[in-house]
């Protein structure tokens, strides 16, 4: 695992190993230079002793599909440009046993979702927490009982020559046709027509709702409910959150792209370093209800808020659902203005 592009190794060569601590799962972490690429390699260790089933969603083990780490330079954070994926709650596929005592290892190329391209320390950190269920709990596919382990480990290497490095990957994509909306710009549609006209009403329904809730005095108990305890920081984030949503919708040229395939769990997704004008839906997408619901399933219209929060509001992904999207505003707030799903649900829940 630790030899990956050693012939071609021109910088410092680092690893940081988890201790145990009585924690269940560990991680042991490496990354390399080559003359084009930064690569890090992750090892997970099953320390328990019981067989787990570890989530590979948002972990290396599914490739560079989410944020699973964090890269800064002399501590100032340089910008993810990877995927953001709107999922389906997990599904047995999704999971990987490992059986007491053994290990599962990935590695993948950071500079495929991190321009880096200035010598200097750099920080790579896991910043994902490990999610996981017991035997008995994947039997009974209790996906409420998911676990979680909080990861904050990090190392560093310094680089040089960065100008070699790859940058991410940039595509080029040529819509079918364009419609032009009054007062909210221009969305093109690419690859067919998969039920483009219920995207498109969905779609046309964002400018005067944004436009609405933007107007309201939103310091109250909705706010509290999706984005916790009032405070002046918190509410400036949010709103101007909401703003940058609504402003790209009128400035930009986006486009929605019906992806032929995508994993069976993904919805819809970004990709910021393709475009930040362009989200890609996928074949669930495309069979749920049109506008926004107020129960616990999700609909075409949240799903776009969601997406347009990644692409035009720069949010993360934290969590999922309105359940747990409740929960992260009671426990970190914080983090809750972070979370694209929770603009999604608050947007919804605004009338």
């Amino acid at each position: 695992m630790k030899t990956l592009f050693s012939l071609f190794c021109l910088v410092t060569y680092l690893t940081c190993a988890l201790s145990a601590n009585g924690w269940p799962i560990s991680i042991d972490m490496a990354c390399n230079k080559a003359l084009s690429a930064v690569a890090c390699s992750f090892e997970f260790t099953n320390n328990a002793n019981e067989d787990l089933y570890l989530l590979k969603r948002n972990t290396p083990l599914e490739g560079l599909d989410s944020e699973f780490v964090s890269v800064s330079l002399d501590g100032r954070p340089l910008d993810y440009e990877g995927f953001y994926m709107y999922h389906l709650p997990p599904a047995k596929d999704e999971f990987v046993l490992l059986k007491a005592g053994e290990s599962i290892s990935a590695t993948v190329q950071i500079t495929d979702v991190f321009s880096i391209d200035t010598d200097g320390l750099y920080t790579v950190q896991y910043s994902r927490p490990l999610q996981y269920l017991s035997v008995n709990e994947m039997s009974a596919m209790s996906i409420d009982d998911l676990k979680e382990l909080a990861v904050r480990e990090s190392i560093h290497i310094h680089l040089e020559n960065t100008h070699l490095l790859l940058k991410p990957k940039k595509e080029e994509i040529k819509p079918d046709y364009t419609v032009h909306l009054q007062d909210c710009g221009t969305v093109s549609f690419a690859n067919g027509d998969r039920k483009n006209s219920e995207t498109l009403e969905a779609h046309k329904r964002l400018c005067p709702r944004f436009d609405k809730l933007l107007k309201r005095n939103n310091l109250n108990s909705d706010f509290q409910k999706w984005f916790g305890a009032i405070s002046c920081s918190r509410a400036g984030i949010v709103q101007d959150t909401y703003k940058s949503i609504r402003s790209g919708l009128s400035k930009y040229s986006l486009t929605y792209f019906n992806r032929e395939w995508c994993k069976s769990y993904v919805v819809a997704f970004t990709v910021l370093s393709y475009s930040y004008s362009t989200v890609y839906l996928c074949e669930p997408f495309f069979n749920l209800e049109l506008y926004c619901v107020s129960t616990t399933g999700i609909s075409k219209e949240d799903v776009l808020v969601h997406e347009w929060s990644h692409a035009l509001g720069r949010r993360r992904d934290r969590v999922y659902g309105r359940k747990n999207c409740e929960a992260l505003a009671k426990s970190n707030p914080d983090k809750a203005v972070e979370n694209a799903d929770t603009y999604a649900y608050y947007y919804c829940d605004t009338k």
